[in-house]
């Protein structure tokens, strides 16, 4: 049974590999029109674009891309077996992977990804809820269809109103609409309460990156810091969080909030 195992686990490897180049090409699409010309498969060859400092030029990036792809199919189907799960666990770490790599470089995030990410969900929460009901048992990544509408909406809602909010009172955009619709998608897919942890852990990870940024470039750069002129990019710690409560559950962030209360208590007393 190991022995099989490993084996599903190698040609899930195998596979995942040969997606590299397809990533590469839906990285390389943005920012601009997000389609998929045919062009952008030959930006690792383009001698111009790597002499220029060009994102999409040059092949170290797809070579980067496939060895994580293999990896993150190869551990899923190691991890979950062969699954749904497997299957989701890769489509997830993947496009967190193109999210953050697009945000940080063009402060966008794309709307292949974020929108049709929220239809897909509830399409999947819907389809799981009609395959429970005819009396099969449930997948291997199972989400109640209430759930996933309550993740969606509260998703959406929360840093929709953050937005409207910053604008309100400060007169100026303070969250990315990107920002609001990829939430809005892992809702989706995962449910109001992931949304929550998701939210609680990229706000503490995104005042913790901004401020290591800041300070980074007071001393490489001697910049001075404005306030509300500091652009960062907040797709990646959204990505970061929901992966880490994807994979390892809302039991360890719920210890982590613990400790650091108990800390606080203690430096208060």
């Amino acid at each position: 049974m190991l022995t099989a195992s490993i084996h599903f686990a190698l040609i899930a490897a195998v596979l995942g590999a040969l997606a590299g180049p397809r990533i590469s090409w839906a990285i390389r699409a943005w920012p601009g029109h997000e389609t998929f010309h045919c062009d952008y498969l030959h930006c690792a060859d383009c001698e111009g674009g790597v002499r220029r400092g060009c994102y999409n030029a040059g092949r170290t990036q797809d070579r980067l891309y496939i060895i994580i792809s293999a990896l993150v199919a190869g551990l899923s189907v190691a991890y979950f077996g062969l699954s749904i799960k497997a299957i989701i666990s890769w489509v997830f770490a993947i496009s967190c992977m193109i999210i953050t790599i697009v945000d940080i470089r063009y402060l966008i995030i794309p709307d292949t990804l974020s929108i049709n990410g929220c239809w897909a969900g509830l399409l999947y929460a819907a389809a799981c809820w009609a395959w429970v009901k005819a009396g099969y048992s449930a997948p291997s990544y199972n989400i109640e269809f209430v759930d996933s509408l309550l993740g969606f909406l509260l998703g959406g809602g929360f840093l929709w109103l953050l937005a409207w909010l910053a604008v309100l009172l400060l007169k100026k955009e303070g969250m990315g609409g990107g920002d609001v619709k990829l939430l809005a998608a892992f809702g989706a897919w995962a449910g109001w309460q992931t949304v929550i942890g998701t939210v609680i852990m990229a706000s503490f990870l995104g005042a913790v990156g901004g401020i290591s940024s800041i300070i980074y470039q007071r001393i490489r750069y001697r910049k001075e810091y404005r306030p509300l002129t500091h652009m960062i990019p907040f797709g990646p710690y959204l990505c970061f969080a929901f992966l880490f409560i994807f994979y390892l559950g809302l039991d360890p962030l719920l210890r982590l909030l613990d400790t650091y209360q108990f800390w606080l208590l203690s430096r208060m007393n």
